[in-house]
Parts: structure tokens; sequence; C-alpha cells
């Protein structure tokens, strides 16, 4: 961690073992077996392990984001598709956050379909810009133009 010498990934493993399986298995439920939802949450612990000097203050946070990249990565190898939970999203937010999806979700609606397909692509599958770009037949820097239109059309609505 940034300005911590003594980062301690033993620690750091005891503490949040349960709180990144417990992710892994919301997200992918019987989709996979045991032992590749163990992999998944080997491979959280050493991508954080490797980038430890990313990390900022707000380690809950880098782990989740760390642990469902992990397992989409997991899920695109062995071609499974999930749809989207959600009792899963719901379960970690609180009333707050529920109206900010609400919002969310409409404005998605009012995108175009190209435009719905990136942002789900990116954002909900884990798709890469280059992934997105050679599936939807889209040069990658009109993929990054269409995501950046689409975060501001939705931060614009949020302030």
């Amino acid at each position: 961690m940034k300005n911590n010498i003594n980062f301690r990934i033993e620690t750091i493993i005891d503490e949040y073992s349960n709180y990144v399986f417990k992710i892994v298995d919301n997200m992918v439920g019987t989709s996979l077996p045991y032992q590749d939802k163990e992999e998944i949450v080997a491979d959280v612990f050493y991508l954080l392990w490797k980038n430890q000097d990313n990390i900022n203050k707000d380690l809950k946070s880098y782990i989740a984001a760390i642990t469902r990249n992990c397992t989409y990565t997991k899920l695109r190898s062995k071609k499974i598709t999930l749809e989207l939970k959600e009792e899963f999203i719901v379960n970690d937010l609180n009333l707050e956050h529920i109206d900010k999806m609400f919002i969310i979700n409409q404005k998605l609606q009012e995108l175009s379909e190209v435009e719905r397909n990136i942002f789900t692509l990116y954002y909900v599958d884990g798709y890469k810009i280059k992934e997105i770009s050679k599936k939807l037949k889209l040069s990658s820097s009109c993929v990054k133009i269409k995501l950046y239109r689409i975060r501001k059309k939705l931060r614009e609505e949020m302030l």
C-alpha cells in the first residue's frame, strides 16, 4: 500500500479470504466448480500483492474490484456468461445507491442500442475495449469515445 512499508499479505489474506470467496460464489453460483473459485481467490491475492503500490486507502473496495475482474476473466476463459443478479447488487448497497442505480438504469434505456451494448459489455461483462471493438466491429477509438460520452451522460444525471 502507498505510504505503508509494512504491507502484510498474510494478514490481509486472513482478514479478506472469506469476503473474496463470498463475492466469487455470489457471482458464479454453481457455474464454476469449487476448485475454480479457489483459483480465483488465489489470483486475487496474487494480484493484490503484485500491485500493492497502486492501492490507496480503500483496500476493501480495491479487493472487491480485483475479485470481480478475476471472476469475469475466469468466466470468459471458460466461455460462461452470467445474467446480472439484482439481489447480489442490492444486498451490498444502501438506499442512496439503489436510487442512483435506478437513475442509471433509466439513463441506460435512453441510450442507443449500440451504446447499451458497449456499456453492458464493458461494465457488466468485463470485456476490454479491444474485445468490444472486435465484437461490435467498431474501432477502439470509437468504443472509447462512446464510453466517455456514456459516462458523461450518467455523471451529469448524478450531480
